[in-house]
């Protein structure tokens, strides 16, 4: 079941242990479970497969949930419809008695170390492999970590050229949690050699001072192919839940922590019931309470949404808080449109947290958690969480001196944090207010106006553990109620970054970002923090809150251009991070050169540049701003799509033609950014051969009529292939209907790999 070199590297990891005092197996608990919940697995992707591939109008197909729609309940097992769901969470909040009256987490208490607003402050992300950077994690000052199997996991699968006695990352990344929470790297230094220096690296905080692990397994829709039962790949989800709280669950509670997981992807009530019975059932294999093993869940599948407080109620038994995304959300909803031509989304880099579209997902997310988060009028059951920052700081060392950047980054941080946590607060007041009022913070907090105030996003996610930059953003978080409206009023400082000047991360609001805050309805126009007033009328019935025109705030296609630059963007984006995937690296730094900033990317890259540039090929969709095609150019900041080439006049359609001549300009850009490698005598970490494999799956990709969901895992299939295989794949994967490849293994004129192949980029369970 397991495979035989899996077994043979890792073998702590497997077969028979105690656990709470209790006899377990490790590869007979995934048997069980995997077969168990097989059958749902295969339901449950087939219905997203079937529901991307409607051709039902967008509105129609994404709608709010029927009133009548029904969901199991995990708990009775009896059926609860919408209405009633949503009628509950309002008699939650209202405090009214009745049947259907439900919060979250109302069996096991929230654990201190984990209740999201308790510990305010930054969620950092990353891998556990190579093991210094989980001591990286566990050194860093943001008070969540979370332990990355998913978006920027070590890799899944072993990269073609990869030698064979390379470990599978994910499995050394496991490993490596095991020793640490087991307390083996307690006093003791881990030496590699990097660039051909020696480095040490040790933790360098007692254990009862680690930042609260969060561990973030693989999504639903992923699957590990070196566990198998059955023949078939076990869910991703499923192997990684028992290996994570099997190894780990007494040492974590030694330390007074516990089991906790971060969620992705989830889209629908359907899934999270599968969720759930895995971890119930996981409870009752270890004997614990059902709701012990708790969840955060991100909030970046727009079809989520639509159902997020059936979600919620399926999960209440664990569920701390939702969070809020930005390019997977975004990805998302482009998907919702794709096969609208009137539905094709602006330039994503110009879609930011502060669009309007952004800014009511943010506040519907805090919305649907205060609702159900209620107790007794105290929001004490769980809170929405925040979305990612991802730039990463410049070292003094950077070939280019790019770390005169770093100001902005900085900046940006300290910036981001602070609009979530003003759009976190918000006021029910006690009775009704004069016509047009907004009261200020500073009136509620002194008692002018009578009411509740939530200050409910306190957590943030952060990509990068260096100091100053987690430093920065923790302190919009962390701060008190009390001093936030000091924070925006704090005397301006500025830095210089090439003779402009950038507000310093301590600095109080210069007039563009208080401009931005006062059109969002964050500020008044004296400054003056407002939060959201939300009154008991507006919330008094399911009809009141689940409207047209919050699904349009939300839905809506977002306005915007759509420039030729922009484009050519999208394409260094997705070339540079499928670049690095095939090399086996998921948490990679890329250099935008339209920001000056360099950024940790994860999957979530990939997918929403390949939607994108997806929707654009298969629309022919018209370039909206006159512009220019850029030409590769070395510049103070290195190779950089900057030089002007052919005008392109709005109004141009993004036709084939076009296409080609982004694709063969990035392939310049690839050439003269390897040569500028190697006149500074840098090798690099990657294979650049694989720099063509990309290109080619690229251009397959984005012309291929077939769109694929968690496009990523074409480059799990193809980076692994042999330079043989990878044709064969390819035409399976975007060339040739299921019908023809199946035809073509059975005359042995195909290898049954590529069906397999198909079946799984697609989602497709016989």
């Amino acid at each position: 079941m397991i495979r035989e070199d899996i077994l043979k590297g890792f073998p702590a990891l497997f077969g028979a242990k105690k656990v709470n005092a209790r006899e377990v197996n490790v590869e007979q608990t995934i048997e069980t479970l995997a077969r168990e919940l097989a059958p749902e697995i295969a339901a449950a992707m087939n219905a997203r497969r079937k529901l991307l591939e409607s051709p039902a109008p967008t509105r129609e197909k994404y709608g709010w949930p029927k009133w009548e729609e029904t969901f199991a309940d995990p708990v009775s097992g009896k059926p609860w419809t919408f209405r009633q769901i949503v009628q509950g969470m309002i008699d939650n909040t209202l405090g009214r008695d009745s049947q259907w009256r439900w919060r979250l987490n109302d069996d096991v208490p929230i654990p201190a170390d984990a209740h999201p607003l308790d510990n305010p402050g930054l969620e950092l992300t990353g891998p556990w492999h190579p093991l210094d950077m989980a001591f990286n994690a566990l050194n860093s000052p943001a008070p969540v970590n979370m332990p990355d199997w998913e978006d920027a996991s070590p890799p899944h699968f072993r990269p073609d050229g990869q030698p064979k006695s390379e470990p599978i990352g994910i499995f050394s990344a496991l490993q490596n949690a095991r020793e640490i929470l087991e307390g083996q790297w307690n006093g003791r230094a881990y030496e590699v050699e990097k660039k051909g220096k020696k480095r040490s690296y040790s933790i360098g905080r007692p254990p009862g001072k680690w930042p609260t692990r969060f561990a973030r397994p693989p999504g639903l829709h992923l699957s590990y192919p070196y566990v198998q039962v059955d023949g078939r790949p076990v869910s991703g989800l499923i192997a990684f839940a028992v290996l994570w709280t099997l190894n780990n669950f007494d040492a974590l509670r030694r330390a007074g922590t516990g089991v906790y997981f971060y969620i992705p992807k989830m889209q629908t009530p359907q899934e999270v019931a599968i969720l759930e019975k895995l971890l119930s059932r996981l409870e009752a294999i270890i004997g614990v309470p059902a709701g012990t093993l708790k969840i955060k869940v991100l909030y970046e599948e727009g079809n989520a949404g639509r159902s997020l407080a059936a979600i919620a109620w399926v999960l209440r038994r664990r569920l701390l808080g939702t969070n809020v995304g930005r390019w997977d959300y975004l990805g998302s909803i482009m998907e919702m449109w794709k096969d609208d031509p009137h539905g094709v989304f602006p330039d994503p880099q110009t879609v930011g947290m502060a669009a309007p579209n952004m800014i009511a997902y943010q506040r519907y997310n805090a919305l649907m958690m205060i609702l159900a988060g209620m107790k007794n009028g105290e929001l004490t059951q769980g809170a929405p969480i925040g979305g990612m920052a991802a730039v990463m700081i410049y070292q003094p060392a950077d070939a280019y001196g790019r770390s005169r950047y770093n100001p902005l980054a900085l900046r940006a941080i300290a910036i981001d944090k602070l609009r979530e946590r003003l759009l976190g607060l918000v006021f029910i007041p006690e009775g009704p207010l004069p016509a047009e009022s907004r009261p200020t913070l500073e009136e509620i907090l002194a008692g002018r106006v009578k009411g509740r105030l939530y200050d409910s996003y306190r957590q943030s996610w952060v990509a990068s553990p260096e100091p100053a930059y987690v430093a920065a953003g923790n302190i919009p978080l962390q701060v008190s109620v009390e001093k936030l409206q000091a924070t925006v009023d704090a005397p301006r400082e500025t830095s210089d970054v090439k003779g402009k000047p950038v507000p310093t991360a301590s600095s109080g609001l210069v007039e563009a970002e208080r401009a931005v805050l006062e059109s969002r309805g964050l500020l008044n126009a004296q400054g003056k923090i407002t939060p959201w007033v939300l009154t008991r009328e507006e919330i008094s019935t399911p009809e009141k809150i689940f409207t047209p025109e919050l699904w349009d705030s939300i839905y809506g296609v977002p306005k915007g251009d759509i420039t030729i630059e922009h484009i050519q963007h999208a394409f260094y984006m997705a070339a540079n991070y499928g670049f690095q995937i095939l090399n086996g690296n998921f948490a990679a730094a890329i250099d935008d050169y339209e920001l000056g900033l360099r950024f940790m990317n994860d999957l979530a890259t990939y997918r929403i540049n390949v939607s994108w540039l997806w929707t654009l090929a298969r629309h022919h969709a018209a370039i909206t701003k006159d512009g220019h095609l850029k030409r590769a150019a070395l510049t103070e900041d290195g190779v950089v799509l900057g030089k002007n080439d052919a005008a392109i006049k709005a109004g141009t359609r993004f036709t084939r033609e076009l296409f080609d001549t982004v694709w063969n300009f990035h392939n310049e850009w690839t050439a003269q950014f390897f040569a500028e490698m190697d006149r500074r005598g840098d090798s690099g970490r990657f294979d650049r051969s694989k720099a063509a494999v990309i290109m080619e799956l690229l251009r397959r990709q984005l012309l291929c009529p077939r769109y694929i969901q968690h496009s990523a895992r074409v480059l799990f299939v193809i980076g692994e292939a042999s330079a043989q295989e990878r044709g064969p794949l390819m035409d399976a994967i975007f060339d040739l209907s299921r019908e023809e490849i199946a035809q073509r293994v059975r005359s042995g004129g195909i290898s049954a790999a590529a069906l397999a192949a198909h079946d799984y980029i697609y989602d497709i369970f016989v």
